[in-house]
């Protein structure tokens, strides 16, 4: 009966490992999205987490679907030539 309760208790615990590891995960993808570049420490970690984790895996194959959607209906609209030009004569304006 105690190996019963050691059993639980370890696979308690390694789920709680794994819930970290994949936070870790989750706290790279927020970096990448904002554009920062992660170190490489946290580069390696997330190639390898992700190919052994199936739920990381299956989440980051979710967010590309969802990226490649977004590209293909939503677009991205083009920066008018003349913006810098309207931005810098507006501030000189102010500055005078």
């Amino acid at each position: 009966m105690e190996n019963t309760a050691t059993t639980s208790t370890n696979q308690q615990a390694a789920s709680q490992v794994e819930g970290a590891d994949c936070e870790r995960v989750n706290t790279i993808l927020d970096q990448l999205i904002v554009g920062q570049e992660p170190s490489m420490e946290d580069e390696e970690y997330f190639v390898s987490h992700a190919e052994d984790c199936s739920p990381c895996f299956d989440s980051i194959e979710k967010q590309q679907v969802f990226i490649d959607f977004l590209a293909q209906h939503v677009g991205r609209k083009g920066v008018p030539t003349s913006l810098s030009q309207t931005i810098l004569a507006r501030v000189q304006a102010e500055m005078a």
